[in-house]
């Protein structure tokens, strides 16, 4: 574990309270911890350990809605990003919509034993949920997620969209390992990426410069539209059949 995740709002714990953790105490505490994920989750956020952590000492809940007060329980999830936007891969799914499952509030023993828990008990006791997902992020720290409610790509996805370079790098990639398909440059001005054509100019100007990302390149079809692709696990005549297909479909549904 890094500094950044052991580095909670808690203190270290004691003997005693070590001790102190019975059962039942235990279980409060993961049902909480997991229902401060899921909260994050419903939201469209990923949980870093010291944000469930906080979450938990507030209340159990991210957030709370404006004229509320902070760690006041409401048992509702807070407002959802969109839908899936039409086109949007399937893969690509974000996080559920509000209403398909109401936020717990924390119970008051469990919020009351935060003080003597440190951010290695709660590790150890998230690793160990089978329905809760982690992977590192590009800031270094462990982020949790729940997979039913925020996929593991979309999960990847909002982890990379503060860096745009690795953001287009890695998806160009993706796709042409995984379907394999080439990729529209205008997939990236859609949700979940949000970005503006000047800022994917920018980006693709920077991978082409950059020797670590050689295999992004691109090809355009009769029509000129640009499709992305990675020379790594497609071939350029390839690509440029795949994308005149692509392009063909979209024009005849």
């Amino acid at each position: 574990m890094n500094a950044a995740e052991s580095a909670g709002p808690t203190a270290a714990l004691t003997e005693a309270t070590t001790a102190a953790l019975t059962e039942a105490t235990t279980a409060a505490l993961t049902e909480a911890a997991i229902e401060a994920v899921r909260a994050a989750s419903r939201e469209g956020r990923l949980a870093t350990l010291a944000e469930v952590l906080a979450a938990l000492a507030a209340g159990g809940h991210f957030g709370p809605p404006e004229g509320q007060a902070e760690g006041q329980p409401d048992g509702q999830a807070g407002n959802q990003p969109e839908g899936q936007a039409m086109g949007q891969p399937a893969d690509h799914a974000g996080p559920a919509q509000a209403g398909e499952e109401a936020a717990a509030p924390l119970a008051s023993d469990t919020a009351s034993m935060l003080p003597g828990i440190p951010p290695e008990v709660l590790a150890g006791i998230l690793a160990a949920q089978p329905d809760l997902a982690s992977f590192q992020s590009l800031s270094g720290q462990t982020v949790y997620h729940a997979p039913d409610l925020l996929s593991r790509t979309y999960a990847r996805i909002l982890d990379r969209k503060g860096s745009p370079l690795v953001l287009l790098a890695e998806e160009i990639r993706a796709n042409s390992r995984d379907y394999p398909r080439p990729v529209p440059v205008e997939l990236f001005e859609a949700p979940p990426f949000g970005l503006t054509p000047e800022e994917i100019g920018h980006v693709l100007q920077a991978l082409a410069a950059d020797p670590a990302h050689q295999d992004i390149t691109f090809t355009t079809t009769p029509a000129g539209a640009v499709y992305l692709f990675s020379t790594r696990h497609l071939e350029r005549g390839y690509a440029a059949f795949l994308a005149q297909r692509a392009e063909s479909l979209s024009m005849n549904p």
